[in-house]
Order: C-alpha cells, then sequence, then structure tokens
C-alpha cells in the first residue's frame, strides 16, 4: 500500500495529528519526507504502533466505535468458546496422561515382581551350591584325618 500523510494517519488511528507528529520526534513512529518536506508513514507503521486502522471512508465515528463494539463481542464469544475447547482438550490430555501413568507404574511393578521371583531362585541356588561345596570340603577333612600318614603306613601304625 501506498504511503499516507500525517492528516490520513491520523484519521487511520483515530489520533490527533500532533500525536502522530511527537510519535515521530520521539521515534516511536517511523516516517520518511518527500523532497517537499512532507511525512510519508507507512500503513503498516501505523498498524505495528497504534493497533487496528480505522476505515478510511468512515467520517461518523460513532458509526465505527459501534461496529467495533460489535466485533468485539463477536469475538469475545468465539474466544469463550476456544477457551472451553482448549480446556477439554487439555482435561482429555490430562487423563491420557494419567492411564499412561499408571499403565507403566502397572508394568514396573509386573517387572519389579518378576526381578524379586529371580533373585530369590538364584538365592536358593547359591545356598545348595553353597551346602554342597560344604559338605565336599567336609569329606575331604574327615579322610584327611582318618588316613593314616606316610609314617604309619610304613610302620604299620594307626
Amino acid at each position: 500500500m501506498a504511503q499516507v500523510g500525517i492528516t490520513a494517519a491520523a484519521k487511520l488511528t483515530g489520533r490527533n495529528r500532533s500525536t502522530i507528529f511527537r510519535a515521530i520526534d520521539k521515534g516511536l513512529l517511523s516516517a520518511t519526507r518527500d523532497d517537499f518536506g512532507r511525512y510519508g508513514i507507512d500503513p503498516a507503521e501505523l498498524e505495528r504502533v497504534y493497533g487496528t486502522l480505522r476505515s478510511p471512508n468512515a467520517d461518523d465515528d460513532v458509526s465505527n466505535d459501534a461496529q467495533q463494539l460489535d466485533a468485539a463481542d463477536g469475538n469475545g464469544a468465539a474466544l469463550l468458546r476456544e477457551i472451553e475447547l482448549l480446556r477439554e482438550m487439555l482435561s482429555h490430555e490430562r487423563a491420557a496422561s494419567r492411564e499412561a501413568l499408571e499403565r507403566e507404574r502397572g508394568n514396573h511393578d509386573r517387572e519389579r515382581h518378576s526381578w524379586d521371583e529371580e533373585r530369590t531362585f538364584l538365592r536358593g541356588m547359591l545356598e545348595q551350591q553353597t551346602d554342597q561345596v560344604k559338605l565336599r570340603t567336609d569329606e575331604r577333612q574327615q579322610k584327611e584325618r582318618h588316613s593314616p600318614t606316610l609314617w604309619a603306613r610304613l610302620w604299620r601304625r594307626q
């Protein structure tokens, strides 16, 4: 869109010309000057600084304000509906995450029970092995006690 002058910018924004001049002087609003020293302002820059622009053909501020209020009411209802939908989505997501967490806890409990059973089984096997080693060690010690020594066998002493 073409650049607009100070007066047109004031009409588009609903502000006074002096307000537009002050914004340019403070650097809040960027504008260019032509060869005659007149300011040219991009409407996108006006919208950035002052928000939504007014229609350039609207001379009646009262009807323009009424239209804006009607639009705001329609937007408000739409926004409320969107908030309701977002809350529903959030509650569904929370419920789904709770269910997933419970499933994960159930899996964790089953896995833990499985590990406990395996640990118990392995402890039992270790105890059996330890008992067998003890028996074998005891048998060797008893044989060593009862077997005659070399001197005893040579002299037939027992």
